[in-house]
């Protein structure tokens, strides 16, 4: 083969390959993007993005015999409207003082929502495990929101 047509042949076939090398980069690039959206999502499930006003008030055993009720209340800032939130007692630790988790749960809305923000308040009443209480650590997924110290709960009567 001459020189010349050696020549014609590697100018002809180096578009090709450069267009081979721009397709794989981009590729590649598309990868890199799908890999860095899903490691930006959050590991856990909840939704939650602010929580403020929690308040937790034991009520003292009555009389008959009846155990005390625990309430627990607090606003929950979300992504969107329309989720459905729950809050129920979890378990309790087997101090002699427990200190007892409060669990949210979260429910997307279905179908498409307005992308802003939404506050809700969510509360619950529910059988304390003891007639004293250390805190009440509220969780969602694996997050722990906030904790309401034995002197941060709302005494009887107030």
């Amino acid at each position: 083969m001459t020189q010349s047509k050696a020549l014609v042949l590697c100018l002809a076939v180096l578009p090709m390959l450069a267009t081979t090398a721009c397709n794989a980069q981009n590729q590649s690039d598309q990868a890199q993007s799908e890999r860095e959206m899903s490691s930006s999502t959050p590991s856990d499930d909840c939704p939650v993005i602010e929580s403020s006003n929690w308040v937790g008030k034991l009520t003292p055993a009555p009389h008959d015999g009846a155990s005390p009720l625990l309430f627990v209340s607090g606003d929950l800032t979300l992504p969107t409207p329309g989720y459905t939130v729950g809050l129920k007692i979890g378990k309790a630790d087997r101090s002699a003082v427990p200190s007892v988790f409060a669990v949210i749960s979260t429910t997307p809305p279905d179908g498409m929502v307005a992308q802003v923000l939404d506050t809700q308040t969510v509360s619950m009443t529910a059988v304390a495990p003891a007639s004293r209480l250390r805190s009440i650590i509220v969780i969602c997924g694996n997050t722990r929101l906030f904790e309401i110290s034995a002197a941060m709960m709302v005494k009887a009567g107030d």
